[in-house]
């Protein structure tokens, strides 16, 4: 069993393992992806937040690992690999609500759209046969 994380300086939680080098890669490589994909337009800012905010909590697990012991141990009382898990399961749940988010304001302005689309082609047909019809007054003797 780990002891308490209070027990140990800040500087203690600082213990660099060649998993926790590599996890602090990803998540700097993660971060320059989504940068890059901003500056590229293509995504966008408030998509990206979400983003922004998991490799943030990403580096910041990369630079002190011993912080998801300690969550682990001390808040949670999980296995430590559970807690991960459970960060990552929660970061896509964040997702998908974002994203049910955006389908519902999309299909509303689509209905919106089909509406006013449906508007216009009647009364683009109501002229158009008023037109019709008075072509046809003209032409008779």
């Amino acid at each position: 069993m780990m002891q308490s994380a209070s027990a140990f300086p800040l500087a203690t939680w600082m213990v660099f393992s060649p998993q926790g080098l590599v996890f602090l890669a990803a998540a700097l490589a993660i971060t320059g992806v989504i940068v890059e994909l901003i500056r590229r337009r293509y995504l966008r800012e408030s998509y990206a937040m979400l983003w922004l905010a998991f490799a943030a909590v990403m580096i910041v697990l990369g630079l002190f690992p011993s912080l998801l012991f300690y969550l682990s141990d001390n808040v949670l009382h999980l296995y430590y690999l559970t807690t991960a898990g459970m960060i990552c399961f929660l970061f896509l749940l964040a997702i998908i609500l974002q994203y049910s988010v955006v389908l519902s304001r999309r299909a509303d302005e689509n209905r919106h759209m089909a509406q006013k689309m449906a508007l216009l082609e009647e009364r683009l047909e109501r002229l158009e046969d008023s037109a019709a019809a008075s072509d046809q007054k003209g032409k008779q003797p």
